[in-house]
């Protein structure tokens, strides 16, 4: 894997890019910044800028090449950088200020995270357990939801995604029908790949966390009473009940405290981001190829 470091120890992988990290944060003469304890400030909304940002324009900085630096850390070993990464790049065609300062944000995040890597473990279980979640209407331009979702193999964090929905959802119970929709279609595929190649061996329904008490509600309910409240959803409605009714994923309720994939739909406070570190095994390492609870001190700025 092109610039992941890999680190071997008798009963667990790391995966780090901790170098990378450095590379980036000296390209941007952030290598001796203080740093943030979150990716974004928490509940922190970009808004679209005027295209004549004269502030930005003068500083003659590619935007573009600079959320683009972000974007394979966020897919190969960091997912904590996900949303961040998602929200910036709605912003490429024209950028201003304030999602620069938000750019330099991250990178004082990055400065305090750079040693983290992703540790997976060997275990014994062999079915998957899927996170899903929604933040409903959230971008305050287009009023679209967020879609965050992550699968676990074994106990390790294999796929994670976060993206903004393509159309306008009514209702929050709509945003999560979408969201588990698109990680249902990518469970599907990981299940035909694993049984082909021998590793998966389905004994029971795959459990799916949902933190939306309505959405549950109405994906077990009566097929017919769905039909009739959700008519503008009916197909991918129906591609979900098929799944529950054939016992291919089981929906469970989560508290929205313990939804492991809330930090890929919104900003975060501290606590939510390190629980999420600590629980999906994204570890800080030692300086002998060992890993220990990465622990993120109060946030200082410049």
């Amino acid at each position: 894997m092109l610039g992941i470091k890999i680190i071997h120890q008798p009963d667990t992988i790391t995966l780090t890019e901790s170098h990378y990290v450095d590379s980036l944060l000296e390209s941007y003469g952030m290598s001796n910044c203080k740093y943030m304890v979150t990716p974004l400030i928490p509940n922190m909304h970009l808004e679209a800028s005027s295209r004549m940002d004269q502030e930005f324009s003068s500083l003659k900085i590619n935007y573009q090449s600079a959320v683009g630096s972000l974007s394979y850390l966020s897919t190969a070993t960091q997912p904590d950088w996900s949303y961040l990464v998602s929200t910036l790049s709605q912003f490429l065609e024209n950028p201003g200020i304030q999602h620069w300062k938000a750019f330099m944000h991250v990178l004082k995040y990055l400065k305090g995270t750079s040693e983290i890597g992703l540790v997976y473990k060997r275990k014994t279980s062999k079915l998957p357990v899927t996170y899903s979640n929604a933040d409903w209407g959230n971008c305050r331009i287009t009023r679209r939801s967020t879609t965050g979702y992550l699968i676990l193999f074994n106990g390790n964090l294999i796929i994670w995604k976060t993206r903004k929905q393509p159309t306008v959802c009514l209702s929050s119970a709509e945003a999560e029908y979408q969201s588990l929709t698109d990680l249902t279609s990518e469970l599907l595929w990981f299940k035909q790949f694993s049984e082909e190649i021998n590793i998966l061996t389905m004994t029971r329904a795959i459990l799916v966390h949902e933190d939306n008490q309505g959405w549950i509600n109405t994906a077990n309910s009566d097929c017919n009473t769905n039909t009739r409240r959700m008519k503008h959803i009916n197909i991918k409605l129906h591609f979900i009940l098929d799944l529950i009714e054939n016992k291919i994923i089981e929906l469970t309720y989560t508290p929205t405290a313990n939804m492991l994939a809330d930090f890929l739909t919104k900003s975060v406070s501290r606590p939510a981001i390190r629980r999420a570190m600590q629980k999906l095994r994204l570890l800080t390492t030692g300086d002998k190829g060992g890993v220990e609870i990465c622990d993120l001190s109060q946030s200082v700025s410049n």
